[in-house]
């Protein structure tokens, strides 16, 4: 699904992850870095003394170790104490007496006037900052070697510490981060939301229009919306009022059509009587069905929800007494639910399905619905115990006009009006035989809104 908010989603939710995978990044080394580059000024401010003392000294080995004492302060004196250094004027090396009797393995300084600065194992597990330099003679044009190292291993276990720590809680803000960033999309497409569900609700026919104001982007999609539903009311009511003046309008010519056929009939012109009242029959059923055509909802909003329970119940009443004289039994398998669907086209369906079923049935007629076949779809079967029809009419069902028994009432529309109301709201509607009484099975199956 090409979600909007899925989309907004990952793409700032990409953007985090980049920028977090940096930060942790430049994590594992700018500490480290940091710490070592102070640990080296200090190394280089300890070279640079004894530097000096070796320059200064004369010949000899005893006058080399006299000026390096006390050069850098107690801490080289301590045996093991972390603190290193080496020494080397020509023949003479001095080691400083914290190396006491281990073997520190401090690097070779460097063939040029430069510096070094390398990583050791250190006695007693110590790991080692070591800074190299090699630099001019002296008095006596003898070059001088000095390497000094320190101990670092309390500093690794706290830029590790501190690494865990931080990218701990960049994790955490990363999630957080996410959260609020979900939060603030949901937020600010909820105007969007709230336009979809009062369009389902319009659709549900809970309301004709969309309540509420919205931001600039979406405020012009709710007004033409409320536009539209509007313009269908007014048109549907239109175009109902207008099928019913035209009922009315087409009545009275009709009777005189009527009336005018009788006279011919009564002077004996009985083909031209006939001829008259065929066209007349064609005339009123014409006019039926466009009316019953005109008069229908659709799948549109409707403020009237079809209660299956109840008003097939009236229904089936009313059918009752209309087909008194063959004491039929109307049974209802009907959930007790209701259809967001026009209730007047859900009336005109069942009424001309049961009609039909009760004119042809025995003794029994069934009107199932299942409400859980699928979601947002009504489906219905009509079952007759009657003669049923045959295989290769099946196929005719439900064309204007056709009537499988000429001797039985009616124009034949019923079936024909049951088809516009399925065509209206994109269903489907199959004739086969009942598998339980025998007769005829319709089965129609409509699309609707959740209910």
């Amino acid at each position: 699904m090409n979600s909007l908010l899925r989309r907004l989603s990952l793409s700032l939710a990409i953007v985090l992850l980049i920028a977090g995978a940096a930060l942790a990044l430049g994590l594992q080394g700018f500490p480290r870095t940091l710490v070592e580059e102070y640990v080296a000024s200090r190394l280089r401010h300890d070279a640079d003394q004894l530097l000096v003392r070796a320059i200064e000294a004369p010949a000899g080995s005893g006058a080399l170790e006299a000026a390096l004492s006390g050069a850098t302060g107690p801490a080289y004196e301590l045996p093991l104490s972390g603190h290193y250094y080496l020494v080397r004027r020509g023949d003479q090396v001095l080691r400083s007496r914290s190396m006491w009797d281990a073997d520190v393995p401090l690097p070779p300084s460097p063939a040029s006037n430069e510096e070094s600065i390398s990583h050791l194992p250190g006695p007693a597990g110590q790991r080692l900052l070591a800074l190299a330099g090699h630099y001019p003679g002296d008095a006596q044009g003898q070059d001088i070697d000095i390497t000094v190292a320190e101990d670092i291993t309390t500093i690794d276990d706290a830029i590790a510490a501190f690494r865990a720590r931080m990218l701990g809680g960049v994790g955490v803000a990363l999630v957080l981060l996410l959260a609020l960033q979900r939060r603030m999309l949901v937020r600010g497409l909820a105007p969007l939301g709230d336009a979809v569900d009062a369009c389902r609700r319009m659709e549900r026919g809970e309301a004709t229009t969309l309540d509420g104001e919205a931001p600039v982007e979406v405020q012009p999609m709710i007004d033409a919306v409320n536009r539209l539903a509007h313009h269908h009311t007014q048109r549907l009511g239109r175009i109902r009022h207008a099928a019913g003046n035209l009922s009315h309008a087409l009545k009275t010519p009709l009777a005189v059509l009527a009336q005018t056929a009788e006279e011919i009939e009564a002077r004996g012109d009985i083909a031209h009587a006939e001829a008259l009242y065929a066209q007349i029959d064609t005339m009123r059923s014409t006019i039926e069905r466009e009316l019953h055509r005109a008069r229908l909802a659709g799948a549109g909003p409707t403020r009237e929800y079809f209660d299956a329970r109840s008003q097939l119940g009236a229904l089936a009443e009313a059918l009752h007494r209309l087909h008194a004289d063959k004491r039929i039994t109307i049974e209802l398998d009907v959930p007790d639910c209701r259809f967001p669907v026009d209730r007047e086209d859900m009336l005109e369906l069942f009424g001309n399905l049961l009609d039909n079923a009760c004119k042809w049935a025995h003794h029994h007629v069934r009107v199932s619905i299942d409400a859980s076949v699928a979601p947002g779809e009504l489906a219905c079967h009509i079952d007759d115990d009657g003669p049923g029809v045959a295989e290769e009419m099946r196929q005719r069902l439900g064309t204007a006009g056709l009537r499988s028994d000429e001797s039985r009432p009616g124009h034949g529309l019923g079936l024909a009006i049951v088809g516009d109301i399925v065509a209206q709201y994109e269903g489907s509607v199959h004739y086969s035989r009942a598998p339980a009484l025998g007769g005829l099975r319709v089965s129609v199956r409509l699309p609707v809104a959740s209910h």
